[in-house]
C-alpha cells in the first residue's frame, strides 16, 4: 500500500486546517472517539492510519511523520477520521420541554466545556446552547474531557437574545442567588465564564441559583457547580 508522506498533500492540508480552525469540520482521534462516532450514526469524510492498518482496512495511510505532525497525544494511538460537524438549530433544543438546556456563557476552558457536556448527557439535558466565547465542545482537550459524550449531544451556537426570545424561564448559577432546587424541565440553566460569571444581559433576566457551601471556599469551579445543580435536578425530576 502507497502512504503519503507530503505535508503539501491536500488531505493532510484538510485535516490540519479542520484541526487549526474549528469550521465546518472536524477530527476525531483514536479509534474508541471514532468507533463510537460511528456508532453514532456518524460518517467519515475520510479516515487515516499511521502506516496499513488491520483495524482500518479502507483507512488511507499515512507515514508516520506525517501523521506524527497532525496527531495531538504524544504516544500516537494510530488512526484519525475527518468528520462534517453536527449541525443543530436552537429550535431543537428549545422544543424538547421534558428536560432542561444547559446554557454555556463564554465557559473558555474546554476542559470545563467538556466536562459540562458529559455532565448533560449523564443528567438527561435537552443539549447544550454555546453561547459567544465559549471553547469548542468538539476540540480536543474538550471531547477527552467530555470522554466522548459530544458525540451524542445536542448542540447549538446561539445568542442572549434567543435564549431571552425563547420564552422559557432563564436560571443562572450565581454566588449570589438563593440556594433553591434547580429547574428540571421547561427551562434554560445558564454557567458563567469562569472569571466573571453569567453576563448582565442575561443575568437581569434570570433566577439567580446559589449552592449552599460551609463558606470555607469563596467560590466553586463553574464545572462543579454544574455537576451539584444538573444532578439534583436530575435526582428531583426522577
Amino acid at each position: 500500500m502507497k502512504t503519503i508522506g507530503s505535508r503539501h498533500n491536500p488531505l493532510f492540508k484538510r485535516i490540519r486546517d479542520a484541526i487549526r480552525d474549528h469550521g465546518s469540520e472536524l477530527v476525531l482521534e483514536g479509534p474508541k472517539q471514532i468507533r463510537d462516532a460511528l456508532a453514532a450514526g456518524w460518517t467519515p469524510i475520510a479516515t487515516i492510519t499511521r502506516g496499513a492498518s488491520d483495524d482500518f482496512p479502507d483507512a488511507i495511510a499515512f507515514e508516520a511523520k506525517a501523521f506524527d505532525a497532525l496527531a495531538d497525544t504524544r504516544t500516537s494511538q494510530g488512526v484519525l477520521a475527518i468528520f462534517t460537524r453536527p449541525q443543530f438549530d436552537a429550535s431543537v433544543l428549545f422544543a424538547r420541554r421534558d428536560s432542561i438546556i444547559v446554557a454555556l456563557d463564554g465557559v473558555q476552558d474546554p476542559g470545563n466545556v467538556g466536562t459540562i457536556v458529559r455532565l448533560a448527557a449523564a443528567f438527561d439535558a435537552a443539549g447544550v446552547a454555546l453561547l459567544p466565547g465559549c471553547a469548542d465542545p468538539f476540540g480536543r482537550k474538550a471531547l477527552r474531557a467530555s470522554a466522548g459524550a459530544a458525540l451524542n449531544v445536542a448542540f447549538a451556537n446561539v445568542t442572549a437574545r434567543e435564549l431571552l426570545d425563547s420564552a422559557l424561564p432563564l436560571y443562572a448559577a450565581d454566588g449570589n442567588g438563593e440556594a433553591i432546587d434547580p429547574p428540571t424541565r421547561e427551562a434554560i440553566l445558564i454557567f458563567g465564564n469562569e472569571g466573571s460569571g453569567v453576563s448582565d444581559e442575561l443575568r437581569t433576566h434570570a433566577t439567580p441559583i446559589a449552592i449552599a457551601t460551609s463558606g470555607r471556599v469563596e467560590s466553586l469551579n463553574v464545572a462543579a457547580s454544574a455537576a451539584i445543580l444538573l444532578s439534583r435536578g436530575f435526582a428531583t425530576r426522577h
